[in-house]
């Protein structure tokens, strides 16, 4: 999305002199904003995708004409044995100093059965915490943005207190992929396909996208979608292909929902994610089918979703996994 997209949707003339600082800062942006190769994507036990502090240090050596952080006094809470800490960035971008203070993390690591850390595990957290507001203020200069709009997300291992994966489809996908349950322990990143392009033009070939994936949990529903696509793109032009209709959310947003469902039910198929969105929101006296219809499309597939239920329907389905997963972990206990 740019600015003179919106500009023009708006009916709105920019000046000429705008336009032209607008196009530098969007330039900048998609340099910050830039994919990163897949071994540099990582995801930490709670399931979530991150990159290293030193990946990230490499990208704003190359952007930022002049970069420095201060940081505050850790404050250490013994109660959740969390350790948070202020972290301020001042960062030079095209000759323009810009200041970001954000609140950095984590948590302090002990050993099962005792009451408080040991060790240096407190040093090190607050090493980490630092770690998280630096990384934290970077993403709001625009680099590595992508990952807190969430756009890459992992097929979690979801292990047991005895450390033993038990998602299948996490199994299942390290045997597709030959990948090492050591170096995936808590899970498997997987990159949006609109990152294809650049991971071409940069020669890079170890990627592991949504289609990969999808194609390999149901290959009759997303070998549907692919022709339906292709037929798009034979009719639009590339201009028209970058313009998604606002009213039904996007593709990236429906595989976040079949990830939900598939972390706890690798059986899933399309219509039975389709089902259960369908009687989510008649509990909520939504006829979303009408709505669907409405608005242009047959509720048949995740993506004919209207957006305006997303937030809805993703917090529904984090409800459902965690119980679900929390019900097997009791079981297998």
């Amino acid at each position: 999305m740019s600015i003179e997209n919106i500009a023009q949707s708006l009916e709105i003339e920019l000046p000429d002199s705008y336009k032209q600082q607008i196009m530098e800062k969007e330039r900048w942006l998609k340099l910050a904003d830039a994919p990163f190769p897949y071994r540099h994507y990582k995801v930490n036990d709670d399931g979530n995708i991150y990159i290293s502090q030193q990946c990230i240090a490499d990208r704003n050596a190359l952007l930022f004409e002049q970069f420095q952080y201060e940081a505050e006094d850790a404050r250490v809470n013994t109660d959740t044995w969390c350790v948070g800490v202020w972290v301020k960035v001042r960062a030079v971008i095209n000759g323009k100093e810009h200041s970001v203070r954000q609140y950095g993390v984590h948590t302090i690591s002990k050993l099962r059965g005792e009451a408080k850390p040991g060790g240096d595990a407190l040093e090190q957290a607050i090493k980490s915490a630092v770690s998280d507001g630096m990384k934290k203020c970077s993403s709001w200069l625009g680099v590595a943005a992508h990952i807190y709009r969430g756009e890459v997300i992992s097929i979690r291992a979801n292990r047991d207190k005895d450390g033993q994966p038990q998602s299948r489809f996490y199994i299942q996908n390290l045997e597709k992929f030959g990948l090492s349950e050591y170096e995936y322990k808590y899970g498997i990143p997987v990159l949006p396909d609109s990152f294809k392009v650049f991971y071409e033009k940069m020669g890079w070939t170890d990627g592991i996208f949504y289609s990969d994936v999808f194609d390999f949990r149901d290959k009759h529903s997303v070998s549907r979608d692919e022709s339906r696509k292709a037929e798009r793109n034979q009719e639009r032009s590339e201009e028209e292909i970058g313009s998604e209709n606002p009213a039904f959310i996007n593709e990236m947003q429906a595989n976040y929902l079949r990830s939900l469902i598939h972390d706890f039910n690798e059986n899933a198929q399309e219509g039975d994610i389709v089902q259960a969105i369908i009687a989510y929101l008649l509990k909520r006296e939504v006829d979303v089918v009408k709505e669907a219809e409405d608005l242009g499309k047959r509720f048949t597939t995740v993506d004919a979703l209207p957006s305006v239920h997303f937030t809805s329907v993703h917090r529904y389905f984090k409800q459902l996994r965690k119980t679900r997963l929390g019900n097997t972990e009791e079981k297998s206990a």
